[in-house]
């Protein structure tokens, strides 16, 4: 793994009027790295995984992107957002655009890639993961576990630094998420840096070189995984593992 750090948080803050979500964190996350968050739900997980790109803005704290502060207002966001692929928890295709459409939208529009050069790379990516004859298809026609792998393309089809991922079998019937762990599985064996936040502990065990646990507005526990799963300090991911395990 490059010990170059892709994404240095410091002293992060996020609250919402007046409550408060996210408290003084400070973490490095390094380029071809995969790390899993976890944590009892409402703990700020979503919250703190859209203040790497902003979309939630932090309270207060810096968030360096390839050593550049995004929180700066002089920091044109929408040049590293183009960087950071993003993957929701309930795909947000566009059901008025095919398979193809959804694909190549973005990389024409914004990279400005050919069309013909477009679609290539949308035929590629679909093809490893098992979509390339639902090019056509719309998105209504697909099931869950096909939107969410379609949704990791259209991000992939940005050539981005690192892949966020918001709970991304969360919205899945239990049958389909084999399916997409399967796929974020064979992107980080390809070195993709990945910062997931899941329900996934097998995932997180078996696939990331750190997990965190994210509780009580901060960052109780940073270990690699099997030291993380083998032996919790903190009491309070003691008892987070016994419910979850």
């Amino acid at each position: 793994m490059d010990k170059t750090p892709l994404i240095q948080v410091r002293s992060l803050y996020k609250s919402f009027d007046d409550t408060s979500v996210i408290e003084n964190v400070t973490i490095d996350f390094y380029k071809n790295e995969v790390v899993s968050i976890i944590g009892p739900s409402g703990g700020g997980k979503s919250t703190f995984l859209r203040c790497l790109n902003l979309l939630e803005k932090p309270t207060s704290g810096h968030i360096l992107f390839d050593g550049v502060d995004i929180c700066d207002k002089r920091t044109d966001i929408n040049v590293h957002r183009q960087k950071m692929g993003m993957v929701f928890q309930q795909f947000n295709l566009f059901n008025n655009m095919n398979v193809m459409k959804n694909l190549i939208a973005a990389p024409v529009k914004i990279l400005k890639m050919d069309a013909e050069e477009a679609k290539e790379k949308a035929f590629q990516l679909t093809s490893k993961v098992g979509l390339s004859d639902r090019l056509e298809a719309w998105p209504s026609e697909l099931s869950g576990g096909m939107k969410q792998r379609i949704a990791i393309c259209r991000a992939l089809m940005m050539n981005p630094e690192v892949m966020l991922f918001d709970e991304p079998t969360s919205a899945l019937d239990p049958e389909m998420i084999g399916e997409v762990l399967d796929v974020m599985k064979s992107l980080a064996e390809s070195g993709m840096t990945m910062i997931v936040v899941t329900h996934e502990m097998r995932f997180a065990r078996e696939v990331s070189a750190r997990t965190l646990f994210l509780a009580n507005k901060h960052i109780e526990e940073d270990k690699p995984s099997h030291i993380f799963f083998d032996n919790p300090e903190s009491p309070a991911l003691q008892s987070f593992l016994k419910k979850v395990l």
